[in-house]
């Protein structure tokens, strides 16, 4: 356990300096912020051009904490498929990270607590603008921590595992990998309730999110914050059904994350990809 705890930690400060060392800390940190808040305030213009037809502004508050962490999954999921392609294209040290005494699934899961980290500041300091700035406010004293807290530990676990599976993917697909990372950052933004309730999808693709635990969790974290979620079709789960089913979720891609990242590695090393560059 000793030695595992020393090779998180070391993959996680690996990982601080990739990400940070490419600027000075203010301007890394001006960066980081710049993208979510961009996102939130274009969402802010989106409702105001539409305001005299939305009924209710409780709606755009519970869009808006969606949009805020969804940060978690452009720079969780998204980020560590991108792990992988740098490492092979920008830097080609991926054959290194493989043969080294760290391995690649601890490097992925060390470098993705520092995006953790990373995409936890960009969400208090967007909903910092949209309570400051927006007047997007709820009242602190009816928000019930116990379910919000275990609502985003299970959102966080789901998010490092749909990681592991897009890091996979980014191993046995070099050159499709870089259409896959920005092609799902989009579909989940639109898929997973992030900037209008699922009620509006298609019915087949709402079976489709539901299955999806990102949009349980901005659910979750949308009634335990607010007092109130977006999608109709979930308003009348009671909290226990809401929270078994995004446990059942998170614990569904778990395993399909573990698996799946190892069978994907797996045939990635014998079709000779893991240092296979594009030239991208």
């Amino acid at each position: 356990m000793r030695a595992a705890i020393a090779r998180l930690r070391s993959a996680a400060w690996l990982g601080w300096q990739i990400d940070t060392n490419w600027a000075d800390p203010f301007l890394f940190i001006v960066y980081s912020l710049l993208r979510p808040i961009a996102t939130g305030l274009i969402l802010a213009g989106m409702y105001w051009a539409v305001s005299s037809r939305v009924p209710a502004r409780g709606m755009f508050t519970a869009l808006y904490l969606g949009n805020a962490f969804h940060n978690f999954v452009t720079q969780v999921v998204i980020g560590m498929g991108w792990i992988v392609l740098e490492e092979r294209e920008e830097y080609e040290t991926l054959k290194y990270v493989f043969t080294s005494p760290l391995g690649l699934p601890m490097c992925l899961a060390g470098r993705s607590v520092v995006k953790l980290a990373i995409a936890m500041f960009g969400v208090v300091v967007v909903m910092a603008v949209g309570w400051f700035a927006l007047h997007l406010t709820w009242d602190w004293r009816e928000v019930r921590w116990p379910e919000l807290s275990l609502a985003l530990a299970l959102g966080v676990v789901a998010t490092v595992s749909v990681g592991f599976l897009v890091a996979g993917l980014g191993l046995l697909l070099p050159r499709p990998a870089i259409q896959i990372n920005e092609g799902l950052a989009v579909a989940l933004y639109l898929m997973c309730g992030v900037i209008f309730p699922i009620d509006l999808l298609p019915a087949w693709l709402q079976s489709i999110a539901l299955a999806l635990p990102f949009t349980l969790w901005y659910e979750a974290l949308r009634r335990f914050l607010l007092g109130h979620g977006a999608s109709a079709r979930i308003s009348h789960w009671s909290d226990a059904t809401l929270l078994g089913a995004l446990a059942l979720s998170t614990l569904a891609f778990v395993a399909i994350g573990r698996l799946g990242y190892f069978a994907l590695e797996t045939r990635a090393r014998r079709l000779g990809r893991l240092d296979q560059t594009t030239l991208f």
